[in-house]
């Protein structure tokens, strides 16, 4: 007789630790001052869900010790009065759909620190209570800055560079049209020296001398050297 019971009341344990609240949340979350943060609570229980759902939001420092409630919940959200969290915690669950997610507004550095979701819905009052861990930054302005230099320089950098080789190119090229002009201009008047004793035309007279003067330009032009012609 005395074994019945016992295996009866290790078969109610066993049912008990199988039957019990799943509940699960972040790892981590991560805010910035002065803006919002969800905290994401999910649970899952054997029984329907009744109006006597309960469910405790807390808090705790990063370097640990007690923690601090700062929502309760049954039937409808109780926020905190008072305290750091007073007027910052708003209530984003639907135990319809087994969420229990609350959202802090306003994040400050000092929020920063671990955050407990416990459920219950009797008479499944046993389950897990994980834990999110949240870090609140300060969204330099610093970074933005060089951020947008960053960018902009990817962008205009290189259409400045191929804007300065354009013009580089085009005033070489205007350039060398320019003196390419006066070397045409200078030939016919320097070519009256070459005469009769130029190499191209050794025996030419006077009746050819147009031609005489259109050899020694085309001669001076094959050249480099600019100040001749």
């Amino acid at each position: 007789m005395g074994g019945l019971w016992t295996r009866l009341l290790a078969l109610l344990i066993g049912m008990q630790g199988v039957f019990c609240i799943q509940v699960k949340m972040e790892t981590a979350v991560y805010g910035i001052v002065g803006g919002t943060v969800k905290l994401w609570c999910s649970f899952s229980s054997n029984y329907p869900t009744s109006d006597f759902v309960t469910v405790d939001w807390s808090y705790r420092l990063p370097e640990g010790g007690p923690t601090d409630t700062i929502l309760h919940y049954q039937s409808k959200a109780y926020p905190i009065l008072q305290g750091a969290f007073k007027d910052r915690v708003k209530w984003e669950g639907d135990m319809k759909r087994g969420d229990a997610s609350i959202s802090l507004i306003d994040l400050k550095l000092t929020d920063n620190g671990t955050f407990s979701c416990t459920v219950r819905n009797p008479p499944d009052v046993h389950g897990n209570v994980p834990q999110t861990k949240l870090t609140v930054t300060v969204e330099s302005l610093h970074f933005k800055f060089t951020s947008v230099i960053l960018l902009s320089g990817m962008v205009f950098i290189p259409a400045f560079l191929v804007t300065l080789v354009l013009l580089i190119r085009m005033r070489y090229a205007i350039k060398r049209g320019r003196s390419k002009d006066q070397k045409l201009k200078k030939c016919p008047i320097e070519a009256q020296d070459c005469g009769s004793s130029s190499p191209l035309l050794p025996n030419a007279s006077l009746d050819q001398t147009p031609n005489n003067l259109w050899q020694c330009c085309v001669r001076f032009v094959g050249t480099d050297y600019d100040d001749d012609c």
